[in-house]
């Protein structure tokens, strides 16, 4: 049964009617029989041949069995068989003759801008092609074409009517959703597909192997897209793109690229590819409401124009936004000069798309073009091509170029029909009766491994089918037409520097420069870079509560003016104004004073105002408390903060008779003359037998060593000591002697020079225990805590300033004021500046901080925190 797979694979039928014929007949198939000689010759010699032709087609081939019988007919196939070990040589080079005509298809869109385009271009390749016979050798190339209307059902329809013709390759498919069907058509035929315009990253997978591009795939734009938005500091985009293959695949890619320089997407909107002015506009009227202001457009031309002209009527096209779109728009934005309401709408934006070399080959396209769309249009059509246009034409001639590899190797195409299906499984369809290409896996090697120079570049393929060494141009749109700005390679990221070019395209980028862009022209004409995010609030700003206190104005001034505006300044408010120039957007606020100014206000109640709706945040010394926390959100502290005990202190007289005596306690006073008189005795122990100095009466020994240890106070002594313990107790005694002087010495100078203050209570546990008033800061929360540790109401004092703090310590509790304040350390530590007749009493307590204030929901807490973190 497998002597009838080669005549499957040929679909040839004939007859056999005599012995003559089938020798030459059986000669003409020797190219594909000939691995089968050993089996033929065997059959031969068994018996064995006749059954075995009549397999060939049972169908189609009539061979009278009887004739095979005859001696001569075996003589005939015997020479037959020997004519195909000997000149096999001669047969192939015969089968292998280039055929006069090939078929190419073409998928394509003509009505769209792009296929339009395309026609011309492929047109144009196959002229040039078959001009030059040093390509094909004078087989000639022949255009089928297929309208696929952009549709992927279409697009199915139209390539089957191609492979039915049959063609040996097809140029296209022009989208993305189109080549995701055909692509396994093409993988079912063996037909190879080269696109110049399908971008989908999908595409690359191995599910797609006779699928080949020279159109550079989204992954590799949206790596530069995601080069720009890190060059700028932008963390988060918003993604708008047509839900469908092309849109969905390029956004995933994008997502990948931005998480390299940590940033991602925050909203995919994506957008039905038969969307209307009124869906888009919709869709558009969301974004705009919400905070984000960095968009990343990746749609077709058509989509993409309708939603610009929406946008600009929505205002999104104005100062703070930025509109970054990929190929499949910004290659049209240089031939919308007549479309005025297109064109104003995409001022500002930033395109990608793929860097084309200047040649001299490209010019003379460019050339030849501009006459032909000229005569074509009779001068009023614009002449501008894309770079889809220029890779539809470079695309005609890879394919010729893979032909005359093909035929070199002494190949040639045949088509066989595709395995039999059975009918309940799509046997009698269509598509189940397309022809195979025998060769087209070879052809396919051949399209892989062709290189040449076209318009351009360097045309050459990885083993994925995708081109190699892509860089990307980054443009601005100002004006009528767009303007370079940078380039962007995976080497070197973006730059404006180039050095050289490559033949390729390839940019050779000096590394030694920063990463760096040309002037950009944004949205509105600013050329402020734009924050990525502003704060939505329904349009309108945030009202921030200052609290209007009467002291303290270090910390919060409000002040005003002659105008009657009113200012605001202060520690607080700086701090604030500091932290906001660190975020990557603007943020629209309004300061609102709280209070009187006459009287402290009550900051419970402050932060009670957000939780109100009242304010959207605080700004002022708000202390974070768990109270405070329920309620509100609360940033970081920017200052830490903690309760203190200031009293009053009293200075120590130090001018009296017996100040001498202060360095010491009296218990060291008892202790250093118990050692002075033991020191004596045991020196006299140890000396007065040997030693002269201390030996006589009684009343001299004693006198003579009470003056030998007073003496050696000073280092003055004139007894010798002879014995060796009485040496070592003498060193003992000076070393000590030696410490006590000197600690003696600096304790007296201190007394003496240095004005002693003590305070009056020592620390928050002898306050507690005590009964004197207690003062305060109005409406802080230290009240609150004095009422949470036991201390009685009426023994709670408040207090609005710096001048009420000194004079209820000086009054004192006797007359009216204070014996103590407890206050948080900031405030303290201002007091005490300037008031030295107060101290600090014991250790601080209770660590906390001051923060800024914000209702849970706004976000406006989480965000501050997360840029103070990455500037510190």
């Amino acid at each position: 049964m497998f002597f009838c797979l080669p005549l499957l694979h040929l679909q040839w039928r004939f007859t056999i009617p005599s012995s003559n014929k089938l020798c030459v007949m059986l000669s003409s198939l020797s190219t594909h029989l000939s691995p089968l000689l050993i089996s033929w010759r065997a059959m031969v010699g068994s018996g064995c041949l006749a059954p075995a032709l009549c397999c060939f087609c049972p169908r189609a081939c009539h061979v009278h069995l009887s004739l095979l019988q005859a001696p001569g007919i075996r003589v005939l196939i015997l020479l037959w068989l020997l004519c195909a070990s000997g000149g096999a040589q001669w047969i192939v080079a015969d089968h292998a003759a280039r055929p006069a005509t090939l078929k190419i298809g073409a998928l394509l869109a003509p009505h769209s801008t792009i296929g339009r385009e395309a026609k011309r271009s492929l047109e144009l390749a196959v002229k040039h092609v078959n001009a030059n016979r040093s390509v094909l050798h004078g087989t000639a190339l022949e255009l089928v074409w297929g309208d696929t209307n952009c549709s992927a059902f279409q697009g199915a329809s139209a390539a089957m009517d191609l492979m039915s013709e049959p063609v040996v390759a097809i140029a296209g498919p022009q989208t993305s959703v189109v080549s995701h069907f055909v692509a396994h058509m093409g993988a079912a035929t063996h037909v190879p597909l080269v696109s110049f315009s399908a971008t989908d990253p999908s595409l690359s997978e191995y599910e797609y192997p006779y699928f080949v591009r020279l159109s550079c795939s989204d992954r590799v734009q949206m790596e530069a897209i995601a080069g720009v938005v890190g060059l700028f500091g932008w963390r988060e985009v918003v993604a708008l793109y047509s839900d469908d293959d092309f849109g969905t695949s390029g956004i995933s890619a994008l997502s990948d690229a931005l998480l390299g320089v940590g940033a991602t997407i925050v909203n995919h909107v994506g957008l039905d590819p038969a969307i209307g002015r009124d869906g888009i506009g919709s869709a558009l009227t969301q974004l705009a409401q919400m905070g984000s202001r960095i968009l990343v457009v990746h749609m077709q031309p058509i989509m993409g124009r309708i939603l610009f002209n929406e946008a600009h009527y929505l205002k999104m096209t104005s100062t703070g936004y930025v509109w970054i779109v990929t190929e499949a728009l910004s290659s049209v934005l240089d031939n919308i000069s007549l479309d005025d309401e297109f064109l104003k709408a995409t001022q500002g934006l930033i395109g990608t798309r793929t860097f084309i070399p200047v040649s001299k080959k490209l010019q003379t396209f460019l050339h030849e073009w501009k006459q032909l769309t000229t005569n074509e249009t009779a001068g009023r059509g614009d002449t501008h091509i894309t770079t889809y246009g220029l890779y539809a034409y470079d695309t005609i001639w890879l394919i010729a170029h893979a032909l005359h590899r093909f035929f070199s190797e002494n190949r040639s195409f045949t088509f066989y029909p595709s395995n039999v299906f059975p009918t309940d499984a799509g046997g009698n369809s269509e598509l189940a009766k397309l022809n195979v290409s025998q060769n087209g896996f070879l052809f396919l090697q051949c399209i892989l491994d062709t290189e040449f120079t076209g318009v351009t570049g360097k045309i050459k393929l990885d083993k994925k089918g995708d081109l190699e060494g892509s860089s990307i141009e980054i443009v601005n749109m100002v004006g009528r037409g767009l303007r370079t700005i940078g380039y962007w390679t995976s080497a070197t990221g973006c730059t404006r520097h180039v050095s050289r070019l490559a033949n390729r395209g390839t940019l050779q980028i000096d590394q030694n420069n920063p990463q760096e862009l040309d002037g950009v022209i944004w949205p509105g004409g600013s050329l402020k870079v734009p924050h990525e995010w502003v704060i939505p609030n329904n349009g309108k700003p945030l009202l921030i509560g200052v609290p209007n206190k009467t002291g303290y104005k270090e910390f919060v001034d409000i002040t005003v003016g002659e105008d009657n505006t009113t200012s605001f300044h202060g520690f607080c408010t700086d701090v604030f104004l500091a932290a906001l120039t660190y975020l990557p957007y603007s943020v629209p606020y309004t300061f609102v004073a709280y209070g009187n100014g006459n009287s402290t206000p009550n900051y419970d109640d402050l932060v009670e105002q957000i939780a109100n709706k009242e304010f959207d945040a605080v700004v002022g010394d708000v202390t974070i408390t768990t109270k405070r926390a329920r309620i509100v959100d609360f940033t970081q502290p920017y200052t830490t903060s903690g309760l203190a005990v200031v009293v009053p202190v009293r200075k120590e007289d130090t001018n009296h008779a017996w100040a001498f005596m202060r360095p010491f306690t009296p218990a060291m006073w008892c202790i250093t003359c118990v050692f002075f008189l033991c020191t004596g005795v045991v020196v006299w122990l140890l000396e007065h037998k040997k030693n002269r100095d201390f030996r006589g009466r009684p009343k001299k020994q004693f006198v003579t060593t009470l003056w030998f240890i007073f003496s050696t106070l000073f280092f003055s002594q004139r007894e010798d000591v002879k014995s060796t313990l009485g040496r070592a107790v003498l060193v003992i005694w000076l070393f000590v002697v030696l410490i006590i002087t000197s600690s003696y010495t600096a304790s007296l100078t201190s007394i003496l020079t240095v004005q002693q203050l003590m305070p009056t209570i020592q620390g928050i546990a002898g306050l507690i225990a005590s009964s004197v008033p207690i003062g305060y800061q109005a409406g802080s929360f230290v009240e609150d805590y004095l009422l949470q540790l036991n201390v009685p109401k009426e023994r709670l004092v408040p207090l609005d300033s710096l001048a009420s703090y000194a004079a209820a310590l000086s009054k004192g509790p006797k007359a009216g004021g204070v014996g103590a304040i407890v206050d948080e350390l900031p405030y303290v530590q201002l007091f005490l500046s300037s008031e030295c007749q107060f101290a600090i009493a014991g250790q601080e307590f209770t660590k906390s901080g001051w923060g800024f204030v914000s209702c849970l929901n706004l976000n406006l807490c989480l965000i501050l925190n997360a840029r103070s973190c990455s500037h510190t």
